[in-house]
């Protein structure tokens, strides 16, 4: 989604316009540059007018799913301990990661992150689970927010081995379109 078309987290810009408010966006945007990792996380916003979406899980109902663009954004990335779940397959880890993002940084990229859609990060796709707001967030209550977090998790895909090329066809959504030459 654009960040001009959000819905989540207005404010007023008349107070985003105040000096104090912008040094203080400033100083955080600054921050989160330079305590990113190097290449910084790459965002993949989901096409949802090409997809047929689950409406209540928010996932595409497609066996492929479509990016309208991708963008590297640099973020805080910060990683939780894994949730031990009971599977059909047995236990297995869910791992859990959180994305800071800067307010000044989504509004250059315009972009606003939303459930559904993807982080490739340290070779592994992120699902975006909730965009939240820290009650830290906050600029001295003026309603203004510096940053927001992605709270994500590795979805099980297969082995959930880690993909050298995002752009790649990984074996299982290959077909045999190209029949073996007779010999």
């Amino acid at each position: 989604m654009k960040y001009t078309e959000r819905r989540d987290f207005n404010y007023d810009m008349a107070l985003a316009g105040r000096g104090d408010v912008v040094t203080a966006m400033r100083i955080h945007s600054d921050y989160v540059q330079k305590m990113s990792p190097i290449p910084p996380p790459k965002f993949m916003e989901v096409d949802r007018n090409s997809s047929h979406f689950d409406p209540l899980w928010h996932m595409p109902l497609d066996s492929r799913t479509h990016f309208s663009r991708e963008i590297e954004i640099k973020c805080i990335v910060t990683a939780e301990r894994p949730d031990w779940r009971l599977t059909k397959i047995g236990i297995t880890p869910q791992q859990k990661r959180k994305f800071t993002l800067d307010n000044l940084l989504l509004q250059q990229a315009d972009y606003f992150p939303q459930r559904g859609d993807l982080i490739f990060y340290d070779g592994f796709r992120n699902l975006i689970l909730n965009v939240v707001l820290e009650p830290n967030g906050y600029w001295n209550q003026t309603n203004v927010w510096l940053g927001l977090v992605c709270e994500t998790i590795i979805p099980v895909d297969g082995d959930a081995r880690p993909l050298t090329n995002v752009g790649e066809l990984v074996p299982a959504e290959k077909t045999n379109s190209h029949p073996l030459p007779e010999a």
